[in-house]
């Protein structure tokens, strides 16, 4: 089974399974990111959103036709149970920044699993957690979907904890400063000095088949994807 990650933008991805988009996560809004809407819309079964209240991850008419549609923070409340592609969806109730300036909204973190791996979501997570709240993601975060952009969302440090906890074997960016979205967010190669003990695997492209090396030292790698859903400027 070949698993496709595709980075849309902002903390959007798409996967694919054996050639068919299987999945779309948290798509944003274009306006809400300073992004022209083209009018291309993305194709997927499913589209599994951190929240249905934040415009920049919930935009679920992004995605044609009528895909399923999964709100983790339902589950994550026990308001719903789910199921995708044969395995529970793992969630975890958070919420944004204490200080964000439109006020703290409710999401969630999820996790699910394609073929052999766990793919886990950040969502729109505001600070950094520790291992007893990150319990039900244990073992089960192969891929780890990360807000690096630290504005309104965890530290460097703080996600340093995190990811100790979590033991990823890849590591994927997203929510960071790409001109035109910007924000207040600090650019990936902040994070990448950051984290300069760790591999580095530049892409170049969108897309990228999982699993990919595992490093021999025991240190996450990490994949850099360019979007898919603007041109950077």
């Amino acid at each position: 089974m070949s698993i496709q990650l595709e980075f849309v933008g902002h903390a959007c991805f798409r996967l694919w399974q054996d050639g068919r988009p299987f999945v779309v996560t948290d798509p944003y809004t274009h306006e809400e990111l300073g992004i022209v809407d083209d009018g291309s819309r993305l194709e997927s079964e499913t589209v599994i959103v951190s929240s249905l209240t934040d415009s920049a991850h919930d935009n679920v008419s992004f995605v044609a036709g009528n895909p399923r549609v999964i709100n983790a923070l339902d589950a994550a409340r026990g308001e719903s149970q789910v199921m995708f592609a044969d395995e529970p969806l793992i969630t975890l109730e958070t919420a944004e920044a204490p200080h964000h300036p439109r006020g703290p909204n409710d999401n969630a973190m999820y996790a699910f699993k394609v073929g052999d791996l766990w793919f886990l979501h950040m969502g729109d997570l505001g600070y950094g957690l520790a291992a007893e709240d990150l319990s039900p993601f244990a073992n089960r975060c192969d891929v780890l979907l990360a807000l690096t952009g630290e504005d309104l969302t965890p530290s460097h440090d703080e996600l340093d904890t995190m990811i100790e906890f979590l033991e990823p074997s890849w590591i994927v960016p997203m929510h960071y400063n790409l001109p035109p979205v910007s924000f207040e967010m600090s650019p990936l190669q902040k994070f990448l000095d950051h984290r300069d003990r760790d591999p580095v695997i530049l892409v170049r492209r969108h897309t990228v088949t999982f699993p990919l090396p595992v490093s021999e030292h025991g240190r996450p790698t990490i994949v850099v994807l360019e979007p898919s859903g603007y041109t950077p400027t």
